[in-house]
């Protein structure tokens, strides 16, 4: 099973910085996650939130690129440069409705990633299931929005795409989507897998894979559901602590 960070790393952190990411990739975890969004430059930045804790409920939409890396918000190229091909890196799109950077069908963020991807040469044949299952992932785009990694599959990038879904999406559902858009990856909700009832833990990996689908699952808080997600067979999961999981997992 893959181990991801979440966010870079959220422990011990700061989330999404540069930090996070290199010491995650540093202790041997397999890839990291970060959140993109756009400034109101239209610089991509990696921050979870849409608006800023500092000042208060400041839209990151509306702050120039200098003054969210004032903030310590780091910019997508140096989080790609500290990256530097090192296990695999998921950019998670942000863009949901209600936030004030949400702009679907128009998709400017995905847009904008797109060109970032191809400025530094990500370009040529997709990796398929069975390089990401060796780890020569490279670099997955992630999100909630479906026209988001749908803008980016059309693209000719050499990335992949993966539909992330809300803790009330079932897994079959999510499949559904992912198979018949030809994404790599469903990345679903701890609760989605690891709940009770017919569709879940081992029946919902058999069926990601029998439909040649990788199951990623976010975000795991601690060992315990680490384990029970090695054991149900999920191909990887994205963690707020990924060494200490790393850790758990190997004793």
């Amino acid at each position: 099973m893959e181990v991801l960070g979440h966010r870079g790393s959220r422990v011990p952190g700061p989330e999404n910085t540069v930090e996070a990411v290199d010491a995650a990739l540093r202790a041997g975890v397999d890839g990291v996650e970060v959140d993109v969004r756009r400034s109101a430059d239209g610089d991509l930045v990696c921050v979870h939130d849409a608006r800023l804790s500092r000042p208060v409920g400041r839209a990151v939409i509306r702050q120039s690129t200098a003054a969210l890396r004032a903030h310590g918000i780091p910019l997508l190229d140096e989080v790609l440069d500290a990256w530097a091909g090192r296990g695999r890196l998921i950019c998670e799109i942000k863009n949901q409705p209600g936030q004030p950077d949400f702009d679907a069908p128009r998709e400017r963020t995905a847009r904008a990633l797109v060109d970032v991807l191809r400025a530094r040469g990500h370009t040529g044949a997709r990796p398929g299931p069975a390089d990401l299952d060796a780890g020569r992932g490279g670099i997955t785009v992630s999100s909630f929005d479906w026209f988001a990694i749908e803008a980016v599959r059309d693209a000719e990038l050499a990335v992949t795409t993966a539909f992330l879904t809300m803790p009330r999406m079932s897994v079959g559902g999510g499949l559904t989507y992912v198979q018949s858009a030809g994404h790599a990856e469903l990345h679903a909700h701890t609760s989605a897998v690891l709940g009770s009832g017919g569709s879940h833990g081992p029946a919902a990996v058999a069926r990601a894979r029998a439909a040649g689908i990788r199951l990623v699952v976010w975000t795991v808080t601690g060992p315990t559901e680490a384990r029970a997600l090695h054991d149900a067979g999920v191909s990887g999961a994205i963690c707020d602590d990924p060494v200490g999981v790393r850790a758990a997992l190997t004793e």
